[in-house]
């Protein structure tokens, strides 16, 4: 376990990068890359395990400066750091911090693969895993194939990576959940279907759980031919992979009053946001006419949450019980991959809202599956 101190200083180290964006009085003479790669030599090549705390704070300063550095350089820093990355293959800890840097300033599509590529190689006994999830998010959102990144999560035995930022630690499954459902599906099935045969036997289990929530034709098929499901010891997995993979007759009587009509539900659905733009817009607008209702009501929290459980959605679904209730009761067949594609979407981000939503159109596909007996062909009976 990383000691309060050793993650204080994963922060600072990546927050280098960030220092990079602010302008800084350069000196007369910018350093050449030959300067770079010298104070790159000095700096790097350590390992966070071996240092005490004073030896820590030595090294945080070393590296706020190298960066400062870098920054003084301007467009030929980037330049020089995209070759250096290039050219590194064992210093870990540069190759993440030069990723980081790299990242906000140059989206091209080299840079990125590049970027990918080393951060794949991370030690997570020297590299934080948050934010390496975190800028595997950022790469798998512009485009970038993360497939490797969300292994490597998954090859992360007995991991609890923290997000400070919402007080939210996610195990191995729910860290790579964010990269494997906001890729296309097919993709990440067919991904997951070859991990099924991973040497690694804890991870096996974790990708057939991520599988199954697919509920793809591809991940059902892989999964009816798997031999080792029974096998799946944890009750959160295997609870999990038998919900989509058996049918389960459902109450009429909890459909039988959908509050919203179908096209409601879809039309709800379609005016999501999914930019910091959108959710701005909806804030200022919906999002402040609820907050005045809730205000000129004097309501209380629980009145609001009451309020926010009978209501269409603004911001997201989650929470919204009855319209959740309304869009299994009332979306057909053809729907199916209309919710599969707004669950892919709203994993925006790294954090407990957007995990939250992911479920609660994962809970949507399940009662539609059950309620239409979707995939029947695949699901036991």
């Amino acid at each position: 376990m990383r000691s309060a101190t050793v993650l204080a200083f994963f922060l600072a180290t990546s927050a280098a990068s960030t220092t990079f964006a602010r302008p800084l009085h350069a000196p007369d003479t910018p350093p050449s890359c030959d300067d770079l790669r010298a104070a790159k030599s000095k700096v790097y090549g350590y390992h966070i395990s071996q240092l005490d705390e004073n030896q820590i704070e030595a090294k945080t300063k070393e590296l706020d400066a190298f960066w400062k550095q870098v920054q003084a350089a301007g467009p030929e820093g980037v330049t020089c750091i995209r070759g250096l990355l290039a050219e590194e293959k064992t210093d870990h800890i540069f190759q993440f911090d030069a990723a980081s840097m790299l990242f906000p300033v140059d989206h091209s599509p080299d840079t990125l693969n590049l970027i990918r590529d080393s951060i794949a190689q991370a030690d997570f006994q020297e590299s934080d895993p948050t934010n390496y999830l975190s800028l595997a998010m950022d790469l798998g959102l512009a485009g970038v194939d993360v497939r490797p990144l969300a292994a490597k999560l998954l090859l992360f035995p007995d991991a609890v990576i923290h997000i400070s930022e919402h007080s939210l630690d996610l195990d191995s499954d729910t860290a790579a959940l964010f990269l494997y459902g906001s890729m296309d599906p097919s993709q990440a099935s067919n991904a997951l279907i070859e991990l099924l045969q991973a040497p690694q036997p804890f991870v096996r289990p974790a990708a057939a759980h991520l599988l199954a929530e697919q509920m793809t034709p591809e991940g059902y098929r892989a999964l009816n031919n798997w031999d080792v499901l029974s096998k799946v010891e944890e009750d959160f997995r295997r609870n999990d992979i038998q919900a989509v993979m058996k049918y389960q007759a459902p109450d009429p009587a909890a459909f039988a009053h959908p509050k919203f009509t179908r096209d409601q539900v879809l039309r709800a659905i379609a005016a999501l946001p999914h930019t910091r733009k959108e959710f701005d817009e909806v804030m200022s607008t919906k999002g402040a006419a609820f907050d005045k209702q809730m205000r000129e009501k004097k309501a209380t929290q629980q009145e609001i949450a009451q309020a926010v459980a009978e209501s269409l959605p603004i911001y997201g679904i989650a929470d919204h019980t009855a319209f959740i209730t309304s869009a299994m009761a009332t979306l057909q067949s053809a729907d199916f991959e209309t919710i599969r594609e707004a669950r892919r979407e709203s994993l925006y981000n790294v954090s407990d809202e957007s995990l939250a939503e992911y479920l609660a159109y994962t809970q949507i596909m399940i009662g539609l599956l059950n309620r239409l007996d979707l995939f029947k062909e695949f699901r036991g009976h």
